[in-house]
């Protein structure tokens, strides 16, 4: 990956079973300290990438998201879009969204985006 793709930015997300879309809370962070900061999610600007772990409801285990897209910034949500996903972490977002009763095209990417609310 490019040097200027490296994230310093983390968001730590937990994922909830929701109306179709995936949604979360989270907790911004800078990854770039030995302790990491808190940060206010308005600090994020359209455009910067970050870096996620999503936390899946019921489960320890989490998914690592390397790459994401800030897409906006309103009051306390962000959405997100994911550009690196693996594909072991693709199929556990599309098992989880199967899952919580929802159904989606075969052609749709299921993860690509996630409301995260801060």
């Amino acid at each position: 990956m490019p040097p200027g793709l490296l994230s310093k930015i983390g968001i730590d997300c937990m994922l909830s079973k929701g109306d179709g879309d995936l949604r979360g809370d989270g907790c911004v962070y800078e990854l770039s300290s030995s302790h990491p900061a808190i940060l206010n999610p308005e600090k994020l600007r359209p455009g910067d990438y970050v870096k996620l772990r999503l936390w899946f409801p019921d489960e320890n285990a989490y998914s690592v998201i390397e790459l994401a897209e800030v897409q906006w910034v309103k009051h306390e949500w962000i959405k997100i879009e994911l550009l690196l996903v693996a594909p072991k972490d693709q199929a556990r977002l599309r098992q989880f969204v199967t899952s919580a009763g929802n159904h989606f095209p075969t052609s749709a990417r299921i993860g690509e985006q996630i409301m995260i609310r801060a």
